[in-house]
């Protein structure tokens, strides 16, 4: 568990001792790590993931969206073509997708593909900190239709919610919600996926790995079952 044990790591590890139907050894990232070799790490944030690297288990990591060195990363967001049939059936052509570090390349590549087969066209721009969030804005978002706060437990703070919030107000746009639990009238859920989602997602993905299946590298919560990618 990465820390401060903030309200998103609390529910992810909630749906993932739901999911598990057994008790789970659970250890903060920069804690005592529980006596004998684990079969399998379940990573919940950041730091957790780079803390249970050393231990040399298979490792599915969940609520860290820049990791990608895990042996399956849970994604907070639906698959790139879900995302594209989303935007598409809100009438959204140009969106905004505000990131705290650049996506993935497979992501971004099935996304433009999907949005170039429906006509919609996903703009990134990467904020390197909260406060530079209104420049930001500014600077990319006045030809945007539609914005989203793309979600990062560790960079989406009440200032930048707020920020994205008041900028999709004043120009009358809709405004997509990071997370599941920061929807509201004025903040729209279709692109967000919940933190409990996400940690019983990690949870069946560490059930197939300990049974010894093929589990997908990146996991989409409620779309992609714990499978091996299709051969390309």
């Amino acid at each position: 568990m990465s820390e401060p044990l903030a309200p998103a790591y609390r529910e992810a590890l909630e749906g993932a001792r739901e999911e598990w139907g057994r008790p789970l050894d659970v250890a903060a990232a920069d804690g005592l790590f529980p006596q004998g070799p684990p079969g399998v790490i379940i990573a919940l944030g950041g730091s957790a993931a780079a803390s249970a690297r050393r231990h040399g288990a298979p490792l599915v990591v969940a609520l860290a969206p820049s990791d990608r060195g895990a042996t399956v990363f849970i994604a907070m967001t639906p698959s790139p073509e879900r995302l594209v049939s989303l935007l598409a059936a809100r009438g959204v052509r140009r969106l905004l997708a505000v990131r705290a570090a650049p996506a993935e390349s497979e992501f971004s590549r099935r996304t433009v593909a999907a949005g170039r087969a429906a006509g919609v066209r996903i703009e990134a721009a990467v904020l390197s900190s909260p406060r530079s969030m209104p420049g930001l804005l500014r600077r990319a978002g006045m030809k945007a239709d539609a914005l989203w706060l793309a979600p990062d437990p560790d960079s989406v703070t009440p200032g930048t919610f707020a920020a994205a919030r008041e900028f999709s107000r004043a120009r009358g746009i809709p405004f997509f919600a990071p997370a599941a639990g920061l929807v509201s009238e004025e903040s729209l859920g279709d692109l967000a996926v919940s933190f409990r989602d996400c940690g019983r997602e990690a949870a069946r993905a560490a059930r197939e790995l300990l049974a010894g299946r093929p589990v997908a590298k990146v996991v989409y919560p409620g779309e992609t079952p714990a499978a091996a990618d299709p051969p390309r």
